[in-house]
């Protein structure tokens, strides 16, 4: 299996293994357009990891129709069109990772902390700067903010 490397750090298969693709036994492939966004998204995410400067494991990134509708994900979802990836950073909790970026200046579409999962970052066009937080993991209500207010 050959490796296309999108920056100096992220590969494209990093963002397209899926575990879930793989049990189901259906390639995760990407348009040429979502190839496009995962391209661009690579590029954001050598931003985030200069921020660090730490390894970043991506958990999740693109899933085509088939395997966004088999986790779950609403139609629109960053992660279906190529803009978001789920991640950790190395020698970061997921929280402080999330507060850091959200310190940060960096710009983005939406960060959200996943409570013991991952913190999701998208960099769809609308670049709103969003800051959630997901306590109660996947298909849990979203809230404003990565903590409860007064923390």
């Amino acid at each position: 299996m050959t490796e296309t490397r999108l920056t100096p750090h992220f590969l494209l298969e990093e963002f397209t293994l899926s575990s879930k693709a793989l049990s189901m036994g259906v390639k995760n492939t990407p348009t040429q357009e979502h190839l496009q966004n995962i391209q661009a998204l690579a590029e954001q995410m050598e931003k985030v990891r200069a921020l660090f400067d730490q390894r970043i494991e991506i958990t999740s990134g693109y899933r085509n129709p088939v395997v966004n509708a088999a986790v779950g994900g609403v139609p629109n979802s960053a992660h279906a069109l190529g803009h978001a990836a789920d991640f950790h950073v190395a020698e970061q909790t997921d929280l402080n990772a999330a507060k850091r970026i959200r310190d940060s200046g960096l710009k983005w579409d939406q960060l959200i902390y996943e409570k013991n999962r991952c913190v999701h970052i998208s960099f769809a066009p609308a670049m709103r700067q969003m800051v959630m937080r997901q306590p109660g993991g996947p298909g849990s209500p979203v809230h404003k903010g990565l903590e409860p207010s007064g923390k």
